[in-house]
């Protein structure tokens, strides 16, 4: 079975392409996805960082882990792309909060920063949100690749 950080991020991008309308289906588990015109809006989900901590011992010790997802929003526009970033994020977020414990894999899963950029390098302007999220879970030490 897959560790459970590809389930979390794996039930992530399932959820945001079920519930992300604005983006249709385009939403990809990798950060390096190359990005054209055609394919804006989209959104990228992948792994930022995790630190774990021991939070049982004896037999079956546990692990209380930290991992930083971070989605990306990709939109382009000649006017609003203020607007249209804010709006995909607004269903992200929602998206997101309606599956908390990330199908049961997680604790919790909370925004911890978004931050927005902009380039007017291409065709047209383009914006990317980066959020990231803070998805706590557990696991033991000897299985990863099962939720606690």
């Amino acid at each position: 079975m897959a560790h459970v950080r590809k389930q979390i991020r794996d039930r992530i991008a399932s959820v945001l392409a079920s519930g992300v309308t604005s983006v249709s289906s385009r939403v990809y588990t990798s950060r390096v996805y190359p990005m054209t015109s055609a394919d804006l809006p989209a959104i990228t989900v992948y792994i930022g960082s995790e630190q774990s901590n021991l939070i049982t011992i004896g037999t079956s010790k546990s692990l209380g882990r930290r991992l930083a997802i971070n989605i990306d929003i990709y939109a382009r526009s000649t006017s609003g792309l203020d607007d249209s970033i804010d709006a995909i994020a607004v269903e992200v977020e929602e998206a997101i909060a309606g599956d908390f414990t990330v199908n049961g894999l997680a604790k919790e899963a909370i925004l911890s920063a978004t931050n927005i950029e902009y380039s007017g390098e291409a065709e047209q302007p383009v914006g990317i949100a980066r959020l990231s999220y803070d998805v706590l879970y557990h696991t033991t030490v000897a299985d990863p690749s099962t939720a606690k």
